[in-house]
């Protein structure tokens, strides 16, 4: 049994699928099958099971599954101690994201830190902060960059800086908003909103778990008249533009949209709505050398 099999088996159990294991792996699917299939033949016993709903671990798989999540972490402790040792700040680095840090702080962050170490290539996953944390728990990264805290069994956050969700609507939309003297923004009233055609993001995302949490807190019976979910940040913002409706957004997602004046942004009036975006781990993990100085690195570059 070496490493590279044991990888994959596990990309393949959490996935419950070898399609999507293989994409992740950048692997053909039957040579996916095949190391499951080796891995199989060398442990002496079937691993994972084929139904209509899809692949389950056998009870040996299960066995196979929790051991092999703790040998890969040893493996990349002993690899972190080596290298710690010769002070070494290369290799590939894996992180995943909710959409809003994704896309809107960690190119700058990643620009920062391949500056100080040239060597250093990276992929970034950018999914809802539900799969974004669960990803983090079940060791298929040791970091993320998130909307919401990770306050799962198991994680620990760090919080790098703050965000106001605010209104964006196309400039062509009469929307009934107030000017502020004291503020860059408007304001708008919660149940003048209740008028216009709404579009939310995905259960899952953190920017619509956070707005859902504000309204609550208001204590307000308003019907929001939701036209459309929309599972990605560029699309409710290309929807938007396009006058489709109006939405809850990052203002950091929207920032250069609102300066070229493509959106104008709101307040709602009375409620602020404001978040930190988090930098997630396992308690007491033990990070790669790579992963180490990249963690250090960004809990520096936003603090500073």
């Amino acid at each position: 049994m070496d490493f590279h099999q044991l990888k994959i088996f596990l990309e393949v159990a959490r996935r419950k699928n070898f399609t999507r294991a293989a994409e992740y792996l950048f692997l053909s699917q039957p040579t996916v099958s095949m190391h499951i299939k080796k891995l199989e033949r060398e442990v002496g016993t079937p691993l994972l099971l084929r139904s209509k709903e899809g692949l389950k671990l056998t009870e040996s798989g299960k066995i196979l599954y929790r051991y092999g999540q703790k040998l890969l972490e040893t493996r990349a402790q002993a690899l972190s101690a080596i290298q710690d040792e010769h002070r070494i700040v290369k290799g590939h680095l894996e992180i995943a994201a909710s959409s809003v840090p994704g896309a809107y702080l960690l190119p700058r962050l990643l620009q920062s830190f391949r500056r100080k170490h040239p060597e250093v290539t990276f992929s970034l996953l950018l999914r809802d902060t539900r799969q974004v944390l669960q990803s983090v728990k079940d060791y298929t990264y040791c970091m993320a960059f998130t909307g919401e805290p990770g306050l799962q069994e198991g994680l620990e956050q760090v919080s790098l800086v703050e965000d106001e969700l605010i209104v964006a609507a196309s400039p062509e939309m009469k929307v009934p908003a107030s000017e502020q003297a004291d503020t860059t923004l408007p304001e708008i009233a919660l149940h003048d909103c209740a008028d216009l055609p709404f579009l939310l993001r995905e259960p899952g995302s953190a920017t619509r778990m956070v707005f859902e949490k504000a309204l609550k807190r208001q204590s307000k019976n308003i019907d929001l008249d939701i036209i459309g979910y929309l599972e990605s940040q560029e699309a409710i913002k290309e929807a938007t533009k396009a006058g489709l409706g109006i939405t809850v957004i990052s203002q950091k997602a929207v920032e250069d949209e609102l300066k070229a004046g493509l959106l104008k942004g709101y307040r709602l009036k009375g409620i602020p709505i404001k978040r930190n975006f988090y930098l997630v781990f396992r308690k007491q993990s033990i990070f790669p050398p790579l992963d180490k100085a990249f963690f250090q690195f960004a809990r520096e570059y936003f603090h500073r």
